[in-house]
């Protein structure tokens, strides 16, 4: 019998929203001051937006200010938004 395992907390956490390991490690060092709490917090909170609008809103004005505006990270950046869009497309 093919025995099902229960759904990780990483994938619950980023339903909606899909973040490989690398891109994920890369985005809690660079984007979030190494905080997988603060990462998972800001996730969970962009899946309860109905736009990518809203969802950049949030971004520029509530998170990036909080890490020095990702100020030298635009690599980053522009990674993680890419897969915030996606989510909405």
């Amino acid at each position: 019998p093919v025995v099902e395992t229960p759904k990780s907390t990483v994938e619950k956490v980023t339903k909606g929203i899909t973040i490989g390991l690398n891109d994920r490690v890369g985005f809690v060092n660079h984007l979030f001051g190494g905080s997988n709490e603060d990462f998972n917090r800001v996730l969970s909170q962009l899946n309860t937006f109905d736009t990518f609008q809203d969802a950049k809103n949030f971004i520029e004005d509530l998170v990036k200010p909080d890490y020095n505006n990702w100020k030298g990270k635009t690599e980053f950046e522009e990674r993680f938004m890419e897969l915030v869009e996606k989510k909405f497309a």
